[in-house]
């Protein structure tokens, strides 16, 4: 947890990363309190990561803020160069194991993600997602 505190631009009070743990641009990677990291997590973050307080990751996510053009013409003509989109994870989410966020994203606060979604948009507050891509399977209390 010290090099976390010293690579990531936030850690949160409370909060535990298990290892492996992999994070190309740490300082864009901003942790709330009481966050649980569980082991094989990586964050690709060109741009900004928020995860906000009391997040439990499960094993395996991948948390990926880059990305290339969609069409080969684009990516051609740009040298298949990169660009990155930030990701938002709200507070009290819960994303389960082997789950991907890719860019532009925003979890609402409360949502529970499920093992092996692929979440592509922005989910809403307080709800089960699942599949791939990710949809609303249920509003939860």
């Amino acid at each position: 947890m010290a090099v976390a505190k010293r690579m990531l631009g936030r850690v949160g009070k409370n909060t535990n990363i298990e290892q492996s743990f992999f994070v190309t641009w740490g300082c864009n990677t901003f942790i709330g309190d009481d966050v649980y990291i569980n082991r094989d997590v990586s964050i690709t973050d060109n741009s900004l990561v928020e995860i906000g307080d009391r997040v439990l990751i499960g094993p395996g996510v991948c948390i990926c803020t880059g990305t290339h053009a969609i069409d080969a013409k684009s990516r051609r003509e740009n040298e298949g160069t990169s660009f990155a989109q930030p990701i938002i994870i709200e507070s009290d989410c819960w994303i389960g194991a082997g789950a991907t966020i890719l860019p532009n994203v925003r979890i609402g606060r409360g949502t529970t993600v499920a093992a092996g979604t692929v979440v592509t948009k922005d989910i809403e507050s307080g709800c089960l997602a699942g599949g791939v891509p990710a949809k609303v399977i249920r509003k939860l209390e």
